[in-house]
């Protein structure tokens, strides 16, 4: 699952984690990316939010931050129920820091059924042009045979983005509207996989308080081993 949380302010303009939590253990995923995460920032009281959530949900935590800078830190988390062999924080380019925030990519390695895996969770930028450019700089850390991108892209699947990050990769749905919650439009939240897993469905996830939880839906991929 991907899912960008907003601070864990829903619709309603209240933050409640128990909410989001209560959305992602609908579907019970057994690894979820998280976008828009606090560690500490006063909007949210200050709450660890990704360790929070890893506790309610029975899960292991990486978190990596894209704005780190006196009190307030925000960023994105990669929740798993497989044991994390080790995290890498990716720095990605952006030129128009006075538009959108800088912006970063958390690849966590797993032990998982089908051997080592490298989950890329990334929050990519509203400006088209930074996009592009930390698209390319992603593509640079593709190389693990068995492989899941996910994350808020800020783009669709008809991007140009989208289209060189997609490429030699298997996109797990093209029309899973999931923004914004209250009448989605756009795919902006992607999964993409690669390697020993074949997709078994995926979509966007509406269960329960989704609705409401976020301004975006929780995008998911129900995936399956090859057969050898």
């Amino acid at each position: 699952m991907t899912y960008n949380i907003r601070n864990g302010r829903g619709r309603d303009g209240r933050v409640d984690l128990g909410r989001v939590a209560a959305v992602i253990a609908a579907f019970d995923p057994d690894i979820v990316g998280l976008q828009e995460v606090d560690l500490s920032h006063a909007r949210s009281r200050n709450v660890d939010q990704a360790a929070e959530l890893a506790e309610r949900l029975s899960m292991i935590p990486s978190y990596a931050p894209y704005i780190e800078g006196g009190r307030d830190r925000h960023g994105i988390a990669t929740l798993t129920r497989y044991p994390v062999l080790e995290t890498r924080y990716l720095a990605l380019p952006g030129r128009e820091r006075w538009i959108s925030e800088p912006r970063c990519a958390l690849v966590t390695r797993l032990t998982t059924p089908v051997g080592s895996l490298d989950v890329i969770n990334t929050h990519l930028s509203v400006v088209p042009a930074d996009r592009q450019s930390q698209v390319r700089v992603l593509t640079g850390v593709l190389q693990a045979p068995e492989l899941i991108v996910l994350g808020d892209l800020n783009c669709t699947a008809r991007s140009a983005p989208f289209r060189l990050l997609s490429h030699n990769l298997t996109v797990t749905s093209t029309n899973a509207r999931s923004w914004p919650t209250r009448f989605p439009v756009v795919q902006l939240d992607h999964i993409l996989v690669r390697g020993a897993l074949t997709v078994v469905r995926g979509g966007t996830w509406t269960e329960g308080e989704a609705r409401r939880a976020s301004d975006h839906l929780p995008v998911f991929a129900e995936l399956r081993q090859l057969a050898a």
